[in-house]
């Protein structure tokens, strides 16, 4: 017995090989390959993203590395830059081929791509961008062959280019998108006109609205032409799905009406981001932040540039927000008479936000002792941001009491633009 277990184990090993790379696992290999990705936090976007860009000589290696790490390098695709044209053409090519051509169906594993229009060829006599990368047939090629995994799709339009009539050859075709991108979850548009259509069935966009998936994420940036109506079919649409919500520099059809449907639908929402063009009048007023507050109990950001029109009333049911990390409201508290804000409503934000990484308030009762005494319960604060529109006496061992060091802004015209931040 002793002497044939030696040659059972020389059979075995012979049988089994010596231990290689080769032999691994694919999630060990897959482990192994994920050293070589970068961390790369969006902060536009407030999110972290990983590349694996550097993963492109490990798929040459063989077929069994080639069949690992090609799902994760063709996850994301980003096309930008004077040579964008080219290398959407080339992907479009090795989507439409890849039955025939390819080890892969490269499409299917693509779950972001972001699309931005050249800034750089301009018209010198009209003035105008001339080159456009988002054009029909390419959203229409990648709903069609990018539709299986699809999940974050970005398009930053080039401005000045773009015609807002039924007739425009640049009419992106919403509807095949929502139809065939049935997982996509987050939609970035930047620039974007909508055409000037009667809203209703036959409107390109409110068509996507009502049919895509219910999103996670939607920023919408310097968007013109979005009708009231599709803007609360959005709200309805992503319902209790949607978490981060970002609308920048909208026009005169986003007012406090259609921010109260997002208050009354999305009740999951984490981050809140609105601002309007200078030339028209804010429109998030006191009852679009109380619902807000009311039913949205789990924000952690909230900016809302010139937000004037909250007073104490609403401001005041902000400490009902006991996840808030990020509270950003430059140009809220300011009315004909004065401050709008009171002191003891300043208070219990503080003490009930204990949170709190970033406040940025326009208040003349943040500089008292009290409200120092209070930000002391958010053991959390990064950055203090206090604008005061009356001279007043501040005292340094305020500051140093939280931990912050303290600098005037130059730049400011209204008064004293005070800024604390943590030491490091």
């Amino acid at each position: 017995m002793e002497a044939s277990e030696p040659i059972e184990h020389q059979e075995q090993e012979e049988r089994t090989g010596p231990a290689t790379i080769h032999s691994l696992r694919p999630n060990i290999l897959r482990y192994i390959f994920s050293f070589l990705s970068v961390q790369h936090y969006d902060y536009l976007n407030h999110r972290t993203r990983t590349i694996h860009n550097h993963l492109g000589p490990v798929s040459l290696v063989c077929k069994s590395w080639n069949a690992i790490a090609s799902p994760l390098l063709w996850q994301e695709r980003n096309f930008h830059g004077w040579n964008a044209g080219e290398q959407i053409e080339t992907f479009i090519q090795q989507t439409e081929n890849a039955d025939f051509s390819s080890t892969h169906e490269y499409g299917d594993f693509v779950k972001r791509i972001e699309i931005i229009d050249s800034h750089d060829v301009v018209d010198k006599q009209n003035g105008q961008f001339v080159i456009n990368w988002i054009t029909p047939d390419v959203v229409l090629a990648l709903s069609e062959h990018c539709s299986r995994r699809l999940r974050d799709l970005t398009l930053v339009f080039a401005t000045g280019r773009q015609l807002s009539n039924e007739t425009e050859e640049g009419l992106i075709p919403w509807n095949a998108l929502a139809e065939a991108c049935r997982r996509l979850s987050m939609l970035t548009l930047t620039n974007y006109i909508c055409p000037i259509l009667p809203v209703g069935n036959g409107h390109p966009l409110h068509i996507f609205v009502t049919q895509t998936n219910p999103l996670t994420e939607l920023v919408l940036k310097r968007c013109k032409n979005i009708p009231s109506d599709t803007f609360q079919q959005l709200a309805r649409t992503c319902g209790k799905a949607l978490t981060k919500l970002v609308l920048l520099d909208s026009d005169d059809n986003l007012g406090a009406a259609e921010m109260i449907e997002f208050a009354k639908h999305c009740p999951n929402l984490r981050h809140l981001n609105v601002s309007w063009f200078e030339s028209f009048e804010p429109k998030f007023n006191d009852e679009a932040l109380i619902e807000l507050t009311t039913n949205c109990l789990r924000l952690e950001y909230i900016s809302l540039l010139d937000a004037n029109q909250i007073s104490d009333l609403s401001f005041q049911t902000l400490a009902k927000l006991r996840y808030l990390r990020n509270l950003i409201l430059p140009r809220a508290g300011t009315t004909e008479t004065g401050m709008a804000f009171r002191q003891e409503s300043l208070i219990a934000v503080a003490k009930s936000c204990r949170r709190l990484e970033q406040l940025h308030l326009v208040a003349s009762g943040a500089t008292t002792s009290k409200f120092f005494e209070a930000l002391l319960f958010c053991p959390n604060l990064q950055v203090l941001v206090i604008v005061e529109l009356s001279q007043g006496l501040l005292m340094d061992q305020r500051f140093k009491s939280l931990g912050l060091a303290k600098y005037v802004d130059p730049e400011t015209t209204e008064g004293y633009k005070l800024v604390w931040h943590k030491k490091t």
